[in-house]
């Protein structure tokens, strides 16, 4: 699919990404789409009105993906407002779709100007899914200018003096439940796939899709759970003998189908599934969720799978019972993010407080608690009654300090058993200046900071059973003394500015290995012998980003010692600095089980890219800020054999040859902010290629031109899911020429051509009659 002239494409983070089945609705559809390319010139809104679980965001994605809609605006995003109104989040997420974004210090006012800016003379389809106030439609609405362009948003709310409020030119739509049929066909698609329904299941699937009132949520949820039974009578007239005769509107009946899926969960799944209470986000990443899954002893390895793989199972159970949904992969296919609707993350809260009314809190003493301060006071004071945080600001500078509650002295602070048996502590929403007193948290297995406290937190060394820390936009600190006193330490994610570590220190010569560390990122490390010191004691790593510092600079030679030993390593950031000169060799042995590769700054010669082009199990390559420089890069035949995805970010793409033997299994090849003159006609041969992807690029007409030649090489072949995304900046534009300009308004000039032609016809065939 050719995204051009359309240079706003929605982001993987904003729309789920799962099989959403959308059945019938042909006829509203057609309306809609008609309603938003033929409508007013004025800017227009419309608005999505429905019951919970109906189909808002579903509709407004078949909506905003239809072809029909694709080549009629020139800018398009998508942004989820819920609950928990964020400004800066929703217009980062609004910008991220129209521009790179790369400096994250402007302020909200700035944020709002320059998503003006992006949409000013421009036709554009925003989509505001789950608006729930006023207020917030009134502080958006500044940033989206009238000029008479034929400009549409797509709100999609609950409220229907919301929608009312908003109404522009248009009314609201209301969308209507399934019929009958409609219901049936549905259930039929997301428990049976492609095969057939056995004809002694017909009737009473009938009564159970009847049963859902023409609810999609309600079909979805049971379906997931007759996916998981036996197809036969008995099972089927269980869960039929369940279910309310009619749902009709009513969401208090809409929990009873939630709780029968609740109650058929495997008891290893409850408190995962409830642990959605916690999050008042509209997406979690799956490897936080694991982490705070694993923190809380909800998922607990064994001897056949560590606790991570048990917890990934966990979620792929979820996933298909369809009570979560998946909001981003990656290009191997693994979930990265998902979200729960409303409803069911409604019912995971109820049913919390339900528990927690119902336990002492010296049950709760001894399971240990969790504190998150990512709410305001009255959301936390719901979803923990019996806990310290209701005793605790939002919004204050300094959470562990003498005058808070938290935190008095050592002898007093330790009087407070409730406090010293956390277990998570998540405080990225504040920004501490003193984070010492967190040292006697002594139980604690996650923990998450932000802020700008001491350079050396030594005393993170004290927490023993710690197995996750998160730290988050800090200075750069040395974690040389703290890092090898953690001894249960699995996850370290500095983000921000990197975290040093160092060898040479005492606590390092203790002879302390971390073999439990999987995770570390982002990280400074010494280069040289002392590189082989460190990698030594980690011995079981899984992933590693990090910086080394300017090794072998006399030979400009980048050598890794002891890089090869970590088996288990399967994704790699490299960032190599060199001051005032240029590396000329790549003399590293990777790990044979690497599968993703990214390297940054190293500023080799193409030609050193060999020594990578022969690992048999790299699967993603991300070349980054002049990691290769040069001006030719010739591929050897049969290199890079497992390939599926190649990004450039920041890069010079230079000359490019390789072979029909090069890249077999190369599936997505991506350029973000590079220059590129030219994409090889060579990629019109790679048999798996799916997708070529050109974001925020300075790029020659002959680079477009041969991307539109290998899109309709491969659709010639075939392969009609190939798709060609071109993301264009407008300070490009001028670059390209005017043919690009010609492209990029191509639908409003055929328009145009068309009034004009049938206006010359009227005048000549008058002309001509005044002649005779």
């Amino acid at each position: 699919m050719l995204f051009m002239p359309r240079k706003g494409t929605i982001s993987e983070s904003s729309m789920t990404t799962s099989s959403e089945e959308i059945v019938g609705f042909e006829d509203e559809t057609a309306e809609l789409i008609h309603q938003l390319v033929w409508g007013s010139k004025h800017l227009d809104v419309v608005a999505l009105v429905g019951m919970p679980g109906i189909g808002k965001t579903t509709m407004a994605k078949r909506l905003y993906t239809h072809n029909d809609i694709i080549s009629r605006f020139d800018v398009c995003s998508w942004c989820t407002i819920s609950q928990v109104y964020n400004k800066r989040k929703t217009l980062f997420e609004l910008l991220s779709n129209l521009v790179p974004l790369y400096d994250n210090t402007r302020s909200n006012d700035e944020l709002a100007d320059q998503l003006r800016r992006c949409l000013l003379r421009k036709k554009y389809l925003i989509v505001i899914d789950d608006l729930w106030r006023t207020e917030v439609w009134d502080d958006l609405r500044r940033c989206f200018p009238d000029d008479y362009s034929g400009s549409r948003i797509i709100l999609t709310t609950r409220q229907d003096r919301v929608a009312s409020y908003t109404e522009l030119a248009s009314a609201a739509r209301h969308l209507r439940l399934l019929t009958d049929e409609e219901s049936w066909c549905l259930l039929q698609k997301k428990v049976l796939g492609e095969e057939s329904c056995p004809p002694e299941l017909d009737v009473i699937g009938v009564q159970i899709a009847q049963s859902c009132g023409g609810l999609p949520l309600a079909i979805i949820l049971v379906a997931g759970v007759l996916a998981k039974l036996d197809k036969n009578n008995v099972r089927w007239g269980e869960i039929a003998y369940g279910l309310s005769s009619s749902i009709s509107g009513d969401e208090q009946k809409y929990m009873d189908i939630i709780y029968l899926s609740y109650r058929l969960l495997p008891g290893h799944l409850t408190n995962g599934f409830l642990y959605f209470g916690k999050n008042f986000e509209d997406e979690l990443l799956v490897r936080e969720l694991i982490q705070l899954w694993i923190a809380e002893e909800f998922a607990v390895g064994n001897e056949l799978m560590s606790a991570e793989d048990v917890a990934k199972d966990y979620v792929k159970e979820l996933i298909d019972s369809n009570l979560v949904m998946v909001v981003q992969r990656s290009f191997s296919g693994e979930v990265k993010a998902i979200r729960m609707h409303d409803l069911l993350r409604e019912f995971c809260l109820t049913s919390c407080k339900s528990y927690r009314s119902r336990n002492s809190t010296a049950a709760e003493h001894e399971r240990g608690i969790s504190l998150d301060f990512r709410y305001n006071y009255k959301q936390a004071e719901d979803l923990y009654p019996h806990s310290a945080i209701c005793r605790v600001p939002y919004h204050v500078d300094d959470v562990l300090n003498q005058n808070n509650f938290l935190i008095f002295d050592c002898n007093s602070f330790h009087a407070k058993p409730r406090i010293t048996s956390l277990r998570v502590l998540d405080l990225v929403c504040v920004t501490l200046s003193n984070a010492y007193y967190i040292q006697f948290l002594i139980n604690l297995r996650f923990l998450a900071l932000k802020g700008n406290f001491e350079e050396d937190p030594s005393w993170l060394s004290n927490l023993k059973y710690l197995k996750t820390l998160i730290l988050r936009e800090s200075r750069r600190l040395d974690l040389s003394h703290a890092i090898w006193g953690m001894v249960s330490l699995k996850h370290l994610e500095v983000t921000g500015k990197s975290a040093v570590i160092r060898c040479h220190v005492p606590e390092f010569k203790m002879n302390r290995r971390l073999t439990k560390l999987q995770w570390l990122s982002f990280v400074q490390l010494p280069g040289g012998e002392e590189f082989q010191e460190f990698v030594s004691k980690v011995p079981n790593l899984v992933k590693l980003r990090c910086m080394v510092d300017e090794p072998h600079i006399i030979q400009r030679c980048i050598q890794l010692p002891g890089l090869d030993s970590l088996n288990k390593l399967e994704s790699l950031k490299l960032k190599v600095s060199f001051l005032n000169c240029a590396a000329k060799r790549l003399e590293v042995n990777f790990p044979r089980n690497l599968k993703k590769l990214t390297l940054s700054s190293c500023q080799l010669p193409w030609s050193e890219i060999s020594a990578i082009g022969g690992l048999e199990n790299l699967e993603a390559l991300n070349l980054e800020s002049d990691a290769f420089k040069g001006t030719q890069w010739d591929v050897n035949e049969e290199e890079f054999k497992s390939l599926k995805l190649l990004t450039f970010y920041s890069m010079n793409i230079p000359q490019w040859n390789f072979s029909d033997m090069s890249f077999p299994n190369l599936q997505h090849v991506i350029f973000i902010n590079s220059q590129l003159k030219t994409i090889p006609r060579s990629f019109e041969n790679l048999l798996l290629l799916q997708m070529i992807e050109v974001s925020w690029c300075k790029c020659s007409r002959d680079a477009l031109n041969s991307a539109e030649e290998i899109k309709r090489t491969h659709e010639d072949m075939g392969n009609h899911e190939f798709k060609l995304i071109i993301k264009c900046r407008e300070e490009d534009v001028d670059e390209l020429g005017p043919s690009w300009q010609v492209d990029a308004h191509l639908q409003n000039w055929k328009y145009l051509f068309c009034l004009l032609l049938v206006l010359f016809l009227i005048i000549f065939q008058h002309f001509f009659e005044l002649l005779k």
